[in-house]
């Protein structure tokens, strides 16, 4: 997949096109996608995504929600759906203002030779979101390029959207949103020093810097796999702010289970999290910290197992 951040870097071709943030790139953006890549195929034409470096609601109606996918995931994801061609655009106070038929006409037929957009059916672009479907098809007929709908994908009598999936990964809910991404829910990061806590109570941790914007599940244990460059480990995986140390900032931290090397700090490491084991909580003795760890240990290897 050819990804491009400068519309004027774009060559000129014909192009079926969807646009959007894709955060999660999840079951409903997997369908739409796949649905334009099957109408663009069918006509000869690239498939493109128009998607945004930041959040739309960073300008529009800040804060921005926290992200299920970076932009290095999206692009990941993209490129495993078999899209062709990626723009990843900053969304902009300016391009804020762009009405529907200037967007159409300047960016989606001059600049990228739109002949297809494949939308859902809540979808809109343009100042004040005055671009609706409608109107998009009767900008399509005045600039020669078709409008399709696709179908609302939903689960449990639920559309599925990126901000339910969200609302499921705080309330811990791990493995019903891993369903409706369709993959498990991972954060990726860099191994950063610690306080060497786990090492001294018999359970050595990673300790991983997560980018900011990316989404912190429900603080707690969790069940889950590590990616690492020596291979995939089990991994007993923390998030919170270690209440037994008093702390307040939360951390993302490791055990990888039966591993015996070493990581070097900078290392990139990924974590997939499966299943949700139990809540954050305090502790009132070390011991019962202690205690409480080995049962998670084995808990995790319960789960994972099953």
């Amino acid at each position: 997949m050819k990804i491009y951040t400068d519309i004027a870097s774009v060559p000129k071709a014909e192009r079926g096109i969807s646009i959007g943030v894709f955060d999660g790139v999840h079951r409903g953006h997997q369908a739409l996608l796949r649905q334009l890549l099957a109408e663009s195929r069918r006509n000869g034409w690239r498939a493109m995504v128009l998607t945004f470096a930041n959040h739309p609601q960073e300008i529009l109606n800040p804060p921005p929600p926290p992200l299920l996918t970076t932009v290095e995931e999206r692009m990941q994801r993209l490129r495993e759906l078999g899209i062709d061609e990626a723009l990843l655009l900053p969304f902009t106070e300016a391009l804020s203002h762009y009405s529907a038929e200037r967007f159409c006409r300047e960016v989606l037929v001059e600049a990228l030779g739109c002949r297809l957009l494949v939308a859902g059916a809540d979808f809109a672009l343009g100042h004040r979101r005055e671009g609706t479907i409608s109107r998009l098809q009767e900008l399509g007929r005045q600039l020669g390029f078709q409008v399709v709908v696709a179908p609302t994908v939903c689960h449990e009598r639920q559309p599925i959207s990126s901000s339910h999936i969200r609302q499921l990964l705080l309330n811990g809910q791990i493995e019903r949103a891993n369903e409706l991404l369709s993959a498990p829910f991972r954060l990726t990061g860099t191994v950063v020093a610690g306080a060497g806590r786990g090492k001294a109570l018999g359970f050595p941790t990673i300790n991983l810097q997560i980018p900011s914007g990316k989404l912190l599940p429900h603080h707690g244990i969790y069940a889950g796999k590590a990616h690492l460059p020596e291979g995939v480990w089990d991994a007993a995986v923390y998030i919170g702010v270690r209440p037994s140390f008093n702390e307040a900032t939360p951390v993302v931290e490791a055990h990888l289970l039966d591993f015996e090397g070493t990581i070097s700090y900078g290392t990139s490491v990924t974590v997939e999290l499966l299943a949700f084991v139990r809540e954050d909580r305090r502790f009132e003795s070390i011991d019962a910290l202690v205690e409480q760890m080995r049962a998670d240990v084995t808990t995790v290897r319960e789960r994972l197992r099953g």
